[in-house]
């Protein structure tokens, strides 16, 4: 029995995805099995076991080693291994063995390369910040382009629709049939409801009080829009705190916080809405709140950003390129609440605000 013991032991060792072995308290190794001899022997599997640790990547786990009979109790380490295609790094799980007695008279150890692994996360970080500069660069490319947009509106669209307006007013109604003063009233009608959508347009595009006011101004702003639009009432907090925000940052909180009202006129089915604007530690936190039908929040995440609008997915991603979070808390028939909280002072502020520059 002792034989087939011995050997399900070596089997089961042999086959182990990483390394093994036993030590005595001094230091000796008493069993390693082959994954072991390969990385710290180049000779024959009959180097080891035998004396001490006396190769460097080996003598880097004596101080495990002393801890391990110090304290009793197993440890967990991870080691860095040179090897001839480079460092190898290694999860290490080291542990002492007992006697009946329950004294400690061996050392065990287990270890697994997880070089590959890591790699692997180093690859995936460079990626995610790849990932997030270009989402800062389209971020900033987008603030631009409203930005141009809603000057074409102004200076061509706005400018011709406004003389277009003059041009019906100087016609002289008198001389023309009944049939043709109602016709001139209604084109000039509607030229100046065209003129007054593409003034509202130009603003939401880039209000000009976000320029000049700040972005609670610009958000007290678009509150009496809502109202104008859909009739609902909106409340807006402002702490008072100064809020040194860049001007395309403050752009894209305005974008999101009018994407948010949007879905509320929209979804919520209620007649009033809130907005709270605080500063705390070094960042400004935005909240967006409403009593209305409220949804599940799991689902609309799963599938948002899908059917080509802007959606909760789009716009976290526009509050993380900017270093911040979006979290939204509902349940059906139990409202909607959102909060964003972004910092004021950063490294992502900082490069919105030289990419703009460089422009």
């Amino acid at each position: 029995m002792s034989v087939l013991r011995e050997n399900m032991f070596d089997l089961f060792m042999q086959h182990l995805p990483g390394i093994s072995f036993i030590k005595d308290l001094a230091g000796h190794y008493l069993y390693v099995n082959d994954q072991w001899k390969r990385l710290v022997s180049s000779g024959s599997a009959e180097d080891l076991p035998g004396g001490p640790d006396e190769d460097a990547c080996a003598r880097q786990f004596e101080e495990n080693d002393q801890r391990v009979i110090a304290e009793a109790a197993g440890i967990q380490t991870v080691e860095t291994v040179q090897a001839e295609d480079g460092a190898h790094h290694w999860i290490m799980s080291e542990f002492p063995i007992r006697d009946e007695q329950g004294e400690v008279v061996l050392l065990g150890g287990i270890g697994f390369d997880i070089t590959h692994r890591l790699r692997l996360e180093e690859e995936l970080n460079i990626y995610r910040e790849r990932l997030a500069s270009l989402a800062v660069e389209l971020a900033v490319a987008e603030d631009r382009e409203r930005s141009r947009i809603a000057g074409e509106l102004h200076d061509q669209v706005g400018q011709n629709l406004f003389l277009a307006g003059l041009k019906l007013g100087s016609l002289k109604i008198s001389s023309l049939s009944d049939d043709d003063r109602r016709a001139v009233e209604e084109i000039r009608q509607l030229v100046s409801g065209a003129l007054q959508d593409i003034r509202s347009l130009t603003c939401q595009l880039r209000p000009p009080l976000l320029a000049h006011g700040g972005l609670v101004a610009a958000l007290c702003w678009l509150g009496e829009q809502f109202r104008e639009d859909f009739g609902l009432q909106v409340e807006i907090f402002d702490d008072q705190h100064e809020k040194p925000l860049s001007p395309e940052v403050s752009s894209m909180l305005f974008q999101v916080v009018r994407e948010l009202m949007l879905n509320i006129a929209k979804h919520a089915s209620v007649p009033r809405a809130a907005i709270s604007v605080t500063t705390e530690d070094s960042a400004i936190t935005i909240t967006v709140e409403d009593e209305g039908a409220g949804f599940d929040v799991s689902s609309v995440s799963l599938n948002c950003g899908k059917s080509g609008g802007f959606g909760l997915f789009n716009a976290r991603q526009k509050i993380e390129c900017l270093g911040g979070t979006l979290t939204v808390q509902s349940e059906p028939g139990c409202g909607t609440r959102t909060v964003i909280r972004v910092p004021l002072k950063g490294e992502q502020h900082g490069t919105l605000h030289a990419e703009s520059g460089a422009q």
